[in-house]
Parts: C-alpha cells; sequence; structure tokens
C-alpha cells in the first residue's frame, strides 16, 4: 500500500462507531443521573440545633422560633443564653434563628470564619478560635459515616 492509498483508506474511515455512540451516551446518563440524585435530599431541613462547646452538648433549641442566643466562654465552660442587646460579652458568638435557619451574626474571634457560613437550614457551622460546633440535627439529616 503506498502513500496515497494510505491516505485515502484514513480518510473512508468514520470518527465514530455506533459502540461509541452508545458509551458516551451511558456515561451522560450517568452524570445526570448522579446530578440529580444529590437533589433528592436537599429538601430534607433541620427541626433542631445544637450547641457543642468542645465536643459536649451545652445547649439545643428549635428551629422553628426566631430567637438570638448568645454562646460565650465564661472561665472554663460554655455557655448558652437569650442574647441581651448592651450586655459586654468577651469570648462570644451570637446565634440568630431566623425562618428555620441559624446562623452567627456575630462574634469576637479572630478569623470570623463562623459568620461566612452564613444562615443554614442543615449542616455544621465550626468556630475554632472558640471551638464552638453548631449542628442541625433533623429528619432525613443523617448520614452513614
Amino acid at each position: 500500500m503506498d502513500r496515497k492509498e494510505k491516505i485515502d483508506c484514513i480518510r473512508r474511515q468514520k470518527y465514530f462507531v455506533w459502540g461509541d455512540v452508545a458509551v458516551f451516551a451511558a456515561a451522560a446518563a450517568l452524570v445526570i443521573l448522579f446530578f440529580l440524585l444529590s437533589f433528592v435530599n436537599s429538601a430534607a431541613q433541620g427541626e433542631t440545633f445544637s450547641v457543642l462547646y468542645r465536643g459536649e452538648e451545652i445547649f439545643r433549641a428549635t428551629l422553628a422560633e426566631n430567637a438570638d442566643y448568645v454562646f460565650y466562654i465564661e472561665g472554663t465552660a460554655g455557655k448558652v443564653t437569650l442574647y441581651e442587646e448592651g450586655r459586654v460579652y468577651s469570648d462570644y458568638n451570637v446565634i440568630s434563628v431566623r425562618e428555620g435557619k441559624v446562623g452567627v451574626s456575630a462574634s469576637d474571634c479572630p478569623d470570623h470564619t463562623c459568620r461566612y457560613f452564613g444562615s443554614i437550614a442543615k449542616g455544621d457551622i465550626l468556630c475554632l478560635p472558640h471551638d464552638l460546633h453548631i449542628r442541625i440535627d433533623g429528619k432525613g439529616l443523617e448520614t452513614d459515616v
């Protein structure tokens, strides 16, 4: 086979055969399926939230009623009470509950990462400088891990 025959042979070849199309269609279907399955549990929202200090639960409240709580460290213990405007706290985080979501609206930690989580209806909020962990509990939010 000379050069001209090789070029003609290459030009006659197809870029895709039906088997290739079937593989690409199956891969696209799997991607779409996994994408849609990721939203199946997105409607699940928490019913309560827990405040943990150094791994121990110190407070639990419902997400159904709007309120502002303050977490503060007194000595070596973490405490949570209703937020009082004008009172001075040290080592504190103001936890706001609005419309079924919880978030940290104010804090005096150096990095303010806890505030950047925003208001959430599922998941966790962490404040590493204060060793604070806000966990939302509810039906459908459990994991196997």
